[in-house]
Order: structure tokens, then sequence, then C-alpha cells
């Protein structure tokens, strides 16, 4: 099978990747179909790929590239809004604009350039601590604790609840889904638990490769923060400005939509996506544990996890299982 870079992918007629995507299909695990050929275009990426079906899941096909990884921009120039944002938030921790650059290139993983190989790549996240179950799969003893809780529940307007660690319910519309908590004791022990050949998950070289494509700014879009957006913490950044109404407010978070890739993301600093280096480092993506939101540092500061280059440097002050309750992973197969 060829190793496509992107250059050369792009070159290809629709008619050509289909031929090659079908010539995929039959060298995958059983189980997998070729659903459709679709094309997606964000801050910039754009490509026509396939997407893939198993067991409920999608997968799309991402060529790899060799790429300029990492971020240390000492000449970074924002926009007044961001700048303005920016200036806000340094107050709440002590810093001066110029300290800014300097305390955000800390938190992004090194510059180093970086071959990333074809890669099939789930389009949705899994939660690594909460597995999903149904009522029907509850030990009607030893569960007992957790049926009571979910009928008192039941009766309650809350749109979820958690017991720490134990079990966790979510309002789905008509429908309540259980989630109870899955100890493990670290990254190995959950991968063989977890994964079955030939999926994986990806390293942080890949991550950033499929979240950034390559970009050469702070967050996929450019270096200034996009105060257009509806963020999940913070709602729609410009609908008092505008007077935007509470349909509005209720659209889909931009952060969640598919990228250049077809990928969707977290775009959550509570929420972690889990990646594993070659040598078997755990390096959690796209959060720093809502820290930033908590302490008041404002959007930008706030949402800097969602940086392509975001490296939390505080991530080890916590044990393993202290972390999967808020981190998730995708599957990929390295073609």
């Amino acid at each position: 099978m060829t190793d496509w870079t992107r250059f050369a992918w792009n070159t290809l007629s629709s008619e050509q990747r289909l031929q090659w995507l079908q010539e995929l299909l039959t060298r995958l695990p059983e189980g997998f179909a070729l659903e459709k050929i679709q094309s997606f275009d964000r801050y910039g990426q754009q490509i026509e790929t396939g997407i893939f079906s198993y067991q409920q899941s999608e997968f799309v096909f991402v060529p790899g590239d060799k790429v300029t990884l990492g971020w240390n921009d000492v000449h970074v120039s924002w926009d007044q809004p961001t700048l303005e944002d920016l200036e806000r938030g340094l107050e709440e921790i002590e810093l001066t604009l110029k300290e800014a650059t300097p305390m955000i290139a800390k938190q992004m993983s090194p510059i180093r350039t970086a071959h990333i190989p074809s890669l099939l790549v789930e389009c949705h996240t899994h939660s690594v601590g909460w597995q999903e179950y149904t009522l029907h799969e509850l030990d009607p003893v030893e569960d007992q604790e957790i049926i009571d809780a979910l009928s008192t529940f039941s009766l309650s307007n809350y749109s979820s609840y958690e017991m720490d660690q134990d079990y966790r319910f979510v309002r789905d519309g008509q429908q309540i889904r259980i989630y109870l908590f899955e100890e493990t004791e670290d990254a190995h022990e959950w991968q063989s638990l977890s994964l079955e050949h030939p999926f994986t998950i990806l390293t942080e070289d890949e991550w950033e490769y499929v979240y950034g494509g390559g970009v050469r700014t702070l967050f996929p879009w450019g270096d200034h923060f996009d105060y257009t957006m509806n963020v999940k913490h913070f709602g729609n950044l410009n609908q008092a400005e505008h007077n935007l109404s509470d349909k509005d407010s209720a659209l889909p978070y931009d952060l969640e939509q598919p990228n250049g890739f077809g990928i969707c993301f977290l775009g959550d600093p509570y929420e972690a996506e889990l990646t594993i280096t070659a040598d078997g480092e755990v390096i959690d993506k796209g959060s720093d544990g809502g820290s930033g939101i908590c302490g008041g540092v404002g959007t930008l500061l706030g949402y800097l996890p969602v940086a392509t280059y975001y490296r939390n440097p505080y991530q080890d002050q916590l044990e393993w299982n202290e972390r999967i309750s808020s981190m998730h992973y995708r599957r990929i197969i390295r073609l």
C-alpha cells in the first residue's frame, strides 16, 4: 500500500482516490465498510477522503506528511481583541505583557520535524475511565446502590449526576445513559484491556498533525483567538455585542466540529485526549484540567489548551487513576 503524502493524495482524481480506498478496505480488519468519500475544508486545510464505518464508529483516512511541529514564536502578533483579553488574563496571574510569550511558549511542545505516516483515524473519542452500561447489564445484587440511585435520578430534573470514580448518569432526551468507572493500574494495563490488534492510539506527533495539519500558528486558525465562536464554557463569545438570541447561543460548539481532515476534537480544556509516545510516555493533549478557566484568566488563556501544540506542564502531578476520569482516546491504524 502506498504511504500517501497530502500533496500526492491531493493530486489524485476523485475516481483514483475511491479506487485506492476500495483497495485499502480489502486490507482492513473484518467489519470495516467504506461508507462514502467526502470533502472537508476548515482553517485553510482541505481534503477529499474516505469515511469508513466499524462497530458503530466512523474512521477517516488521513494521508501522512513530513511536517514541522511545536511552537515558540517570539514575534507573535495578536489582533486588538486578543491583546486586550490577554492583558486582562495576565493581570489575574500577576504577569506583564512582556512575560506573555515566554510563558505561553513554555506550555507548548518543542519545535521539531516529524514524518507522519498515513493513518486511519477514529472521528470521535471514547472515555478512558468511564464505560457505558445498560440497566440490564447491572448486577441486581452487587450494583443495588447504583440501581437505587438511578431510580432517584430518573425522578429528578438533573441533566447529569456523578458519584466520583464510581458511577455517572447522563440524561439524553428521554433516555438515561449509565456509566461505570473502570480502574486500571496504568496506561499499559489500559491498552492491553481496551485495544485489539491492529488498533493503537495517536502519538503526540500524530495528534498535533491530525489536529492542526502542521500549521505554524498558535491555534489551528491563526495566532489570535476567534471571538465569533460558540465555545462550551463561555457560550457564544459575541452574543452580547450582536444581541444574539438564546437560540443562537444553543448552536453547536465550534471547537467540536470536524476539522480539515474530518476529525472531531473535544475542544474542552477540562477534557484531555490521551497520546502515548513510542517509548511509552503518556502525554495529555488539549487540556489543563480546566485550571485556566477556573482561575478566571479569560478566554485566550482559559482556552490556551486548545492551541495546536499545547502540552500541560503539570499533568504529572496527578496519578493515572486521578486523570482518567476526564481522559479520552481515539483508535487509529497506521497504514
